[in-house]
């Protein structure tokens, strides 16, 4: 094979990888968006993945760490009103959910500094795993524009519909929890 061929033929390939890999980016940039929309609009999805520092403990959490239970996923800031109505609540479920395969995360989102949201978590006593999401980002793939809004991953870590923008009740918390534990 000639000199002209081979580099043409490795120029080709070259060529190949680097459109192959620009799909493959491109593809998981706007899979996280695909997501949110679909959360939105009321859709089973696999949940987005996060991997955050966590601020009632040292080190970081995934969403992946938390398969096998049901996560009740609450974002909330420590400035929002409605979320400091439904802390207690919050704290109440978990209390009631005890001995079950239910788990409850907190990510705080766009903060402006950890320290907020670590005095939220004292003056509310709450006692599950917190993460900080200063940016807004995950809150963004989970399609949440603002706080309280909860979401519900079932065992197999699928968002079950519908989420709850705004504050939990009672029943919309537990009637969340029991339709993750049935899928």
């Amino acid at each position: 094979m000639n000199r002209r061929v081979w580099i043409a033929l490795r120029v080709a390939a070259a060529a190949g990888v680097v459109a192959l890999a620009a799909v493959l980016v491109r593809d998981l940039l706007h899979q996280d968006t695909k997501a949110a929309a679909k959360i939105a609009h009321g859709r089973i999805v696999a949940a987005p993945a996060f991997d955050l520092e966590r601020l009632d403990a040292p080190g970081r959490l995934t969403v992946a760490s938390l398969r096998g239970k049901v996560i009740v996923v609450n974002f909330w800031q420590s400035t929002c009103e409605p979320c400091k109505a439904e802390a207690p609540l919050i704290a109440d479920a978990i209390r009631r959910w005890r001995g079950s395969p239910v788990e409850v995360v907190g990510i705080d989102t766009s903060e402006p500094a950890r320290s907020a949201a670590r005095a939220f978590m004292r003056r509310f006593g709450l006692s599950y795993p917190v993460v900080f999401d200063p940016s807004g980002d995950v809150a963004g793939r989970y399609g949440v524009f603002g706080t309280p809004t909860t979401v519900f991953l079932d065992r197999r870590g699928r968002v079950i519909p519908p989420r709850v923008v705004g504050p939990l009740t009672r029943a919309s918390l537990d009637g969340g929890i029991r339709r993750a534990l049935s899928t």
